[in-house]
């Protein structure tokens, strides 16, 4: 009778906590498609057409938000917002002083006046990467240490 009764309660005990468990994945499956509907609407011109598709599309990703974030993600991409950098734009960054890659990405973002997004922050630093290289290589810009450690100056002989 004793282990029926402990049987019993260590049941309820289990129960209770499958139950705590489902509102708490209930309200966690609540705050992610409000995150979904939010970012939808940042992202989305304010058009009429637009706001009535993604209000179908919220109400979509309600049924299965595993499979709109998935197909989110390369729309959101596709697009950027960033303005172009040309041969140009990297010297003009540079000082007398060798600075590092990550002084001179910041520098590059106060002079466009940009807020960049993640794929933005990306594509920029793939942009400057390539540009410093290709300019070290050809002698215009002087570049001193490897791999982390390199530091980029004007070229002091294009400076005079």
């Amino acid at each position: 009778m004793r282990t029926t009764v402990s049987a019993a309660k260590a049941v309820e005990l289990e129960l209770q906590h499958a139950r705590e468990g489902m509102l708490y994945y209930t309200k966690l499956v609540e705050n992610l498609e409000d995150v979904l509907e939010t970012l939808a609407a940042i992202d989305s011109p304010t058009t009429t057409k637009r706001t009535k598709e993604s209000s179908r599309t919220a109400s979509r990703a309600k049924s299965k938000p595993a499979v709109k974030a998935r197909q989110a993600a390369p729309k959101a991409s596709a697009k950027s917002g960033l303005p172009p950098t040309g041969k140009d734009f990297w010297p003009t960054l540079l000082t007398d002083v060798p600075q590092p890659a990550a002084e001179i990405f910041k520098a590059a973002v106060n002079a466009l006046g940009i807020r960049p997004s993640a794929d933005d922050k990306k594509k920029l630093t793939q942009r400057m990467s390539n540009a410093l290289s290709v300019m070290a290589k050809n002698g215009e810009i002087h570049a001193e240490g490897d791999r982390r450690t390199r530091r980029y100056a004007r070229n002091p002989r294009s400076a005079a």
